[in-house]
């Protein structure tokens, strides 16, 4: 490899671009974004999931996912800058960086499933010591399921109103925050004396109660809300039994209860010691004291036993019952909290709520009273009904069913099933699922073991490689460590990513430097070469010249011997310094309209600006002849040191034949002057000149020297320079030549009579 290519690749430098209003002096890579009018993007596209191999077949081989590039899906998804699609992207980039996070903060799924130290007399602060570490680990991970549940309130919030959005994907959006709340709520909560209450906020998200309808008929409607036959033992017991306390404190604040204080004192002090002990659960439980709470509501409980109401109103009497039936709630009877309860969830809840707070280990009892108490519902799980797949969820949960519910969450939105897969496996809750053989802590096992989580994420960023704007994600995850753990899946997915990066549209600058960093990372050269010709070819197409011959001189390696070293690059520099910047020079007597490359071949560039050398020495025949062109018309130089810038082009070995005859022409207006003064030797080699490209021009090239002589005299209608010589002749009533027969035949008449002169007079 050069020296130049190497530098260029390692420390992938690119070009120093000048502020807006030095645009003459660079260019860089349109952005196509700019270019066209905003796409608006078809949902479908975000959820175009290709078919891969069965979970449990790729975990028992060693046969690594296929990646399926779709161009199609790809280029439509490029320049897409919609609102949903931007919310979408924002989305997916947060759960990526939750990842990432956890993988730079070094936790990984080997640490821990790390044996714990033995316990000696020596080892108890190590092992205290390695426990909370662990500890401080999970509290980590436990943090990052909830930024996935908040992130996917956030996307729901800000998609609600999209006109491309329909209810049905709403719907399963909500779906899927409830499955998070419910996995988060029961194995993702550090703190258990934050765990009731996030265990209700699910089951509220879920199945709202009390309905719009109840607490419309009971606290609008009712002009004394208390006195409503369903406010103590329907609306109050449900705001009760699910958490709901503020709530229903303020519902009997304005049950316009105080009518009792003179009627029925003995109700209205039972009513008020409620409300006390109602605002008192938060404050007592959140610090820890629950057992204070609970004993206080055991006695008010046993205390209305004693209560006697003297009152001619049977109703009142029976709102003392019903205040009994809150207390039994509120106390943990899960008799009664299942007699006021149409589901096994909402049980759940409220023996979580009442029954003993803060020890995690009770929670499994409390799911299996509750499924005794209200056995869930049998049925085949409709795939069109949400709530349906949503309350088998909930069970599998529960259940510790984890590969079910992440296959259920991957139907609904596989991005976000496959973020969560892998914090449950770092939360060890996947162990389950693999073999005794793969269990092994033997570290040469773990270090190619293959996961679950590596499954689906995995499969989440070949899908990401398939959307423009989340190539990155794509990218990232096929380069975590603690994702492809095996070094065969690190082989693969470098293959995948060499693969993959020559379609990625480089739109920008930023675009391509971030590819060429991917390609250092991995020690992708050919890759590189790769990226660097296409960016060419895009600059090129979108008419920066310089910013296309540096891609261009960067992407050839002239000591490589391989397929991918071949010499593209440099055919494509030779392509555009002849056949673009010199012809075009050449055929209109004038100095290309591109003030970079003028200003490159005459050094009146910000030194900044670096120029690759290959660029130059191959601008420098250009170079000579804007040169030529720049003081044709000056006194300062003789005729003879003007040709003889035009004698170094036409000695100039790599020159292609084609532009011979038009360099001639340079000569005609001289050669017809009787002022111009030529030298001996320069006449004899414009005569040897003409004698090889006649003897030694094929005919390809006779042909193409034919064309441009052609459309260079007959496109003179625009031509503003004085010095150019179809003007000059045309002043002097002298016929331009019209084929390259009679240009040569005019040239040498001029010439053989040019020497009689020169011979004549020396």
């Amino acid at each position: 490899m050069s020296d130049n290519f190497e530098r260029n690749f390692d420390d992938i430098e690119m070009l120093e671009i000048p502020d807006d209003e030095s645009t003459s002096e660079t260019e860089a890579i349109s952005d196509s974004s700019s270019n066209n009018s905003t796409k608006v993007a078809d949902r479908s596209l975000y959820s175009q999931e290709k078919s891969y191999v069965d979970l449990q077949e790729w975990l028992d081989s060693t046969i690594p996912l296929e990646f399926k590039f779709d161009k199609k899906q790809y280029d439509q998804t490029v320049g897409i800058s919609d609102s949903y699609s931007q919310n979408y992207v924002k989305y997916v980039n947060s759960l990526y960086k939750l990842i990432e996070g956890i993988s730079k903060s070094d936790i990984t799924r080997i640490e821990l499933e790390k044996e714990d130290a033995p316990i000696g007399f020596t080892e108890i602060d190590d092992v205290n010591s390695t426990r909370i570490d662990r500890d401080s680990v999970y509290k980590d991970i436990d943090s990052a399921f909830g930024s996935i549940v908040e992130s996917l309130g956030v996307f729901l919030a800000e998609i609600a109103d999209e006109e491309t959005v329909d209810e049905s994907y709403l719907l399963q959006l909500h779906s899927l925050l409830y499955i998070l709340q419910c996995l988060q709520s029961n194995y993702f909560v550090s703190d258990v004396k934050l765990k009731p209450e996030l265990l209700a906020k699910w089951v509220n998200g879920f199945y709202h109660k009390p309905t719009n309808e109840l607490t419309e008929a009971v606290m609008i409607n009712t002009p004394t809300p208390y006195t409503h036959p369903q406010f103590w033992n329907t609306y109050l017991s449900q705001l009760v039994s699910r958490g709901l306390l503020s709530q229903a404190v303020e519902a009997i604040t304005h049950s316009q209860y105080e009518q009792l204080e003179a009627e029925v004192p003995e109700l209205y002090s039972v009513i008020s010691d409620l409300v006390l002990l109602l605002g008192n659960y938060e404050p007592l439980c959140l610090k820890g004291s629950f057992s204070e709470w609970k004993l206080a509501a055991c006695e008010f409980r046993d205390s209305l036993a004693k209560v006697s109401v003297e009152s001619e109103n049977p109703q009142h009497t029976i709102m003392l019952s019903q205040i009994y039936d809150v207390a039994s709630i509120m106390t943990g009877l899960s008799k009664t909290i299942a007699a006021h309860c149409e589901t096994w969830y909402e049980v759940y809840v409220a023996l979580a709520l009442y029954k003993i707070r803060d020890d995690n280990e009770l929670y499994k009892e409390f799911y299996n009273i509750a499924i005794s108490e209200i056995p869930p519902a049998s049925f085949e799980v409709d795939t069109s009904d949400m709530s349906q797949i949503c309350e088998d969820c909930f069970k599998n949960i529960l259940d510790e069913n984890f590969l079910k519910v992440i296959k259920t969450m991957h139907d609904i939105e596989p991005a976000t099933a496959s973020y969560v897969s892998k914090l449950l496996e770092l939360r060890s809750y996947l162990t389950n699922y693999y073999s005794v053989a793969s269990n092994s802590k033997d570290i040469d096992a773990l270090l190619n073991k293959r996961t679950i989580s590596e499954y689906f994420l995995t499969r989440h960023a070949f899908e990401c490689l398939n959307i423009h704007s989340l190539v990155p994600v794509g990218i990232g995850l096929l380069l975590n460590g603690d994702i492809a753990i095996s070094e065969q899946s690190k082989t693969h997915n470098r293959n995948v990513i060499k693969d993959f990066l020559p379609h990625f549209k480089s739109l920008t600058n930023d675009d391509l430097e971030w590819a060429l960093t991917i390609c250092a990372q991995l020690n992708l050269l050919s890759t590189a070469r790769e990226l660097y010709y296409i960016s060419g070819l895009k600059s090129l197409n979108d008419g920066y010249i310089f910013e296309a011959l540096n891609m261009f001189v960067n992407c050839y390696d002239p000591t490589s011997i391989e397929e991918d070293g071949k010499s593209d690059g440099i055919k494509q520099v030779h392509r555009i310094v002849w056949d673009m910047i010199f012809q075009d020079s050449l055929v209109n007597n004038r100095p290309v309209e591109d003030d970079l490359i003028n200003n490159i071949v005459t050094n009146n560039v910000d030194k900044s600006l670096k120029i690759h050398p290959v660029i130059r020495q191959c601008l420098s025949p250009y170079a000579v002849l804007h040169d030529f062109f720049a003081h044709l018309e000056s006194d300062d130089l003789s005729s003879a040191k003007k040709f003889s810038k035009l004698i170094h082009i036409l000695k100039f070995n790599y020159l292609p034949k084609k532009f011979c005859p038009l360099l001639l022409c340079q000569y005609l207006p001289f050669l017809n002057d009787t002022n111009s003064v030529f030298q001996l030797p320069d006449l004899i080699v414009v005569i040897d000149v003409i004698d090889s490209f006649y003897s030694q021009a094929t005919a390809e090239e006779l042909k193409e020297g034919e064309s441009l002589y052609q459309y260079s005299i007959n496109h003179i209608e625009d031509v503003t320079e004085p010095y150019d010589w179809r003007v000059t002749l045309q002043k002097k009533n002298i016929d331009i030549p019209t084929n390259l027969k009679e240009l040569s035949k005019t040239i040498r008449n001029a010439i053989v009579a040019k020497i009689g002169k020169v011979y004549m007079e020396t």
